[in-house]
């Protein structure tokens, strides 16, 4: 009979790759969800209304778009602080009536606040604000940086 080496890694490989099915399994089921690190939301909850945001930037300025389908300008508000962006609103469901019988049911409703942080220091004074076909497009201008300046010290 002939010695054979126990290697113990040979029989940790079939529970490596079930764990790494698992873990595909799992980022599968919660692709495209908000991710709690990405401006404040944790997973929204079935028929809750969550806006997908998009922020970019140029040489001048930050570009922030959210897709608010549905909201007029009077359900949208925005605010922005000194590090961030907040825009709150509410998209209201529809009155249902009983003679409906849905067969697939997936608008989402309700209030919502998404709370962005900013790369870059911006003008608040020159921030605009635009709602066309359901998107909303901000325009934040980067503010000019602050010169340092000298102080003179009298030298005693």
């Amino acid at each position: 009979m002939a010695l054979v080496k126990w290697e113990p890694r040979s029989e940790l490989e079939p529970v490596r790759s079930l764990r790494q099915e698992v873990d595909r399994l799992f980022e599968d089921f919660f692709r495209g969800w908000p991710k709690p690190w990405s401006g404040g939301w944790l997973a929204p909850a079935e028929g809750v209304f969550a806006p997908s945001i998009d922020l970019r930037e140029t040489e001048k300025e930050l570009i922030l778009t959210a897709e608010v389908p549905g909201l007029q300008k009077e359900d949208v508000d925005v605010n922005i602080m000194e590090q961030s962006v907040t825009i709150r609103g509410e998209r209201k469901q529809e009155k249902e009536t009983k003679e409906q019988n849905y067969h697939y049911r997936e608008t989402s409703f309700g209030s919502f606040q998404r709370v962005v942080p900013l790369p870059a220091p911006i003008a608040a004074d020159k921030a605009k604000a635009r709602l066309k076909d359901g998107v909303l497009t901000l325009t934040l201008p980067k503010a000019e940086p602050s010169k340092p300046r000298g102080v003179k010290v009298k030298v005693e």
